[in-house]
Order: structure tokens, then C-alpha cells, then sequence
């Protein structure tokens, strides 16, 4: 079939070389952000990100969003939440009514000022229904690309088919229709990750009893989360919750950011630096419309994400925030 990728960074190109792998005709078009990446595989060299080459996909700049869309059976949407409503709207005019297999992770302002899934604020903002299946679960880019043994999570009506198109060999599929639990998931676990990493920055390598204690805290208030949202709990329990909080906390930007507020500096700082060297750190904008989310549903009893919005957001001290902390688990 035909697949086309939109968005060109880690994840984005993890997937086309996967679509590759499974025999499909595969494009993937960058936004007008990805320039910098795909500069380099237009002249046949490694994607800078991945380290690999991506020989037989077809790679599109950002002006030919509607010729990359011609066609398209599958398309996977690998943009950050912050581009998913602009990218969108631009590639609406042009989407054929196929699966959007989409692999970002966030919460977006709706219209009725809340926070809420990225599947349920784009057809809002664009004006036409979309067929969003979410890709939750434990999958870093760089490992998927290189064909090493993964599982994720596949959420929505069209969940089999995306299975069908995309799973096979070292990546494993597992569906649902819970769409909802396997969103919020995916948003909350880069928050709760990033608070994980505040003990490496703070203690060190000898954390291990605090991290533990906090993500087992992080559960808790994961499964609360998202059964306000209308997720279920064993979507939680599974590899879009603890498993994918477990991936993203042992290693990657988010872990790393939290890290380095740990050691004192000022978040707004970190992001900043993180930035200016490439690095998206979601774990940032995370807490902050995790917090909000949470909030505007009722839900209350979630010390863990409240002492990290504080430090995040309000520059809270690190030490005595992390040293107050009361577990409910």
C-alpha cells in the first residue's frame, strides 16, 4: 500500500523505514521545520537523527504536502502535539478518508478552553472528521528503526488495520479500542518521566528507592487521570502506561531534562538549552497541560504531578518540594 509520514524527525522516520521494511511505497514529507534533516538523505546520506540511511522512501519538503497525500491508504501523523493542529489544517483540503496512525503525544486547548486528546481537539480545530489511531507504548525511535524486539500499543477503530499494515517481525502490536486510556498515557508518562529524572539530578546514581517509590506513585496517579479522561485501567497497566513511563524514564530527553532541573537550574533555562541543541523536550509543556487536565476534571489527589508543576512551573525548590512529597500509593 501506499503510506505516507508526515513529519521527518526521530519517530516520524522510524516509521517510514518500518512501512519500508513491511513492503510498502513509502513517502515521508517534512515539515517546514525538518529542512535540517532531510537536507542530508536528499543527498543520500545518513537521517541525522537516526543514523541511517532511508534508501527507497520518497522524501517530500513541506510545499508538496498535497502531492505526498495523493494516494496515501495509510497515513501516520509523527509531527509534535504543538504542530498536530497547524500540519493539519494544512494537509485537511488533501486527506484521503484513510487511517491517520499517529504517533504524537500531548494534550491541546479545545475550543471550550479545556484540555483535552490530541484525536478529539484536531477534528475540532481542522472542520472534518479524521481517523485517528493512536500508537501508544514502549518504543524509542532509534531502536525501532534498527529492528530491535518492540511492543506497542495500537488504539482506535481501525486499530487492526494499522496492525496489519505495520506489525511483523521485531515490532509487535498489540490493539484496543480504548483510545482514550492510551492517549492520556501517552501524554502523562513524558510529565512523570521527567519527574523521575529530578532524582538523578538531585541525589544521583543512588536514587533507585525514590524513583521506584515515585513511579510507582506515577501509576496511581495515571490510572486516576485516565479514568477521568474515560480511559480504562488495564490500558494504564499495560504498554501504553507502565510500559512506556518505564522506556521513557530509563533513558532520552525528557529524563534528561528533568535531570538537569534537578541539579537547580531553572526549567525555562534547561528547555531553553535543550533547544538551542536540538532537543524537544515534551516533558516541559507536558506537566504544565497534564496539571490543567487533571484539574479540569476533578481530580485532586495527585501529589507527584503537583510537586512537579510547581518545580517546573512555579521554581519551586527542588530538595524541599521532592523532600515533602507525600506518597498515596
Amino acid at each position: 500500500m501506499k503510506v505516507t509520514v508526515l513529519g521527518a524527525g526521530y519517530m516520524g522516520s522510524a516509521m517510514a523505514t518500518v512501512a519500508k521494511m513491511r513492503g510498502h511505497d513509502v513517502t515521508l514529507w517534512g515539515t517546514w521545520l525538518d529542512d535540517a534533516l532531510i537536507d542530508p538523505c536528499e543527498r543520500g546520506l545518513a537521517h541525522p537523527r537516526l543514523g541511517l540511511k532511508l534508501d527507497g522512501i520518497a522524501i517530500l519538503r513541506s510545499a508538496r504536502l498535497a502531492e505526498a497525500l495523493a494516494g496515501a491508504e495509510l497515513v501516520v501523523h509523527a509531527v509534535s502535539s504543538e504542530g498536530a493542529v497547524p500540519v493539519m489544517t494544512k494537509a485537511a483540503p488533501h486527506l484521503p478518508d484513510v487511517p491517520v496512525l499517529s504517533v504524537s503525544k500531548g494534550f491541546l486547548e479545545a475550543k471550550s478552553g479545556k484540555m483535552d486528546r490530541i484525536d478529539v481537539v484536531v477534528p475540532e480545530r481542522i472542520g472534518r472528521a479524521v481517523r485517528f489511531v493512536h500508537a501508544a507504548g514502549p518504543a524509542k525511535a532509534i531502536e525501532i528503526a534498527r529492528r530491535v524486539l518492540t511492543l506497542m500499543q495500537f488504539a482506535g477503530p481501525d486499530a487492526e488495520a494499522c496492525k496489519r499494515a505495520l506489525g511483523g517481525d521485531h515490532l509487535n502490536v498489540a490493539t484496543t479500542d480504548d483510545i482514550a486510556g492510551a492517549e492520556i498515557c501517552s501524554a502523562l508518562k513524558n510529565a512523570y518521566a521527567t519527574g523521575l529524572g529530578l532524582w538523578d539530578g538531585l541525589v544521583g546514581k543512588d536514587s533507585h528507592n525514590a524513583r521506584a517509590a515515585c513511579f510507582s506513585q506515577a501509576i496511581v496517579e495515571m490510572r486516576a487521570i485516565a479514568r477521568a479522561g474515560g480511559g480504562r485501567d488495564e490500558t494504564v497497566h499495560g504498554a501504553a502506561g507502565v510500559g512506556d513511563l518505564h522506556v521513557t524514564a530509563a533513558a532520552g530527553r525528557n529524563r534528561a531534562f528533568g535531570e538537569r532541573v534537578g541539579r537547580g537550574k531553572p526549567a525555562r533555562e534547561v528547555a531553553a538549552e535543550m533547544a538551542a541543541e536540538g532537543l524537544l523536550t515534551e516533558g516541559y509543556a507536558a506537566i504544565a497541560t497534564a496539571w490543567r487536565f487533571a484539574r479540569e476534571r476533578g481530580v485532586r489527589d495527585v501529589p507527584w504531578l503537583e510537586a512537579l508543576n510547581a518545580i517546573v512551573w512555579e521554581e519551586a525548590d527542588v530538595a524541599k518540594t521532592l523532600g515533602a512529597l507525600k506518597l498515596t500509593v
